[in-house]
């Protein structure tokens, strides 16, 4: 014969309240990056260089207790300066990096 023992294995209570739930685009900041094919990259309108762009995001993580990259390209960027890109940031320990699609509507 089969026996079993049907045991609790334990309980977790969570107080989802609303000041504990609720999220603002002010906890998170948001850096958009747009990917060039000539090794450069915009942001805000301006464009960075490799060492410019580190600069740039440090000072912008030092800011912020949270942040998100956000990479977009051009329609001429190879997906080997995309990936250079990616690569480079991740070396240089700039984490949390995320691939924007755009969303193109054809009228």
């Amino acid at each position: 014969m089969l026996a079993s023992n049907f045991n609790k294995v334990g309980e977790l209570n969570m107080d989802l309240s609303k000041e504990s739930s609720q999220s603002s685009n002010e906890d998170i900041k948001l850096i958009k990056l747009i990917v060039k094919q000539d090794n450069t990259v915009m942001s805000n309108g301006k464009v960075y260089d490799d060492d410019e762009l580190l600069t740039m995001l440090r000072l912008a993580m030092k800011e912020a207790q949270q942040y998100a990259i956000i990479l977009t390209a051009k329609d001429d960027v190879t997906y080997q300066r995309y990936l250079s890109l990616m690569s480079f940031l991740k070396t240089n320990k700039i984490d949390n990096i995320s691939i924007g699609i755009k969303d193109e509507v054809k009228k």
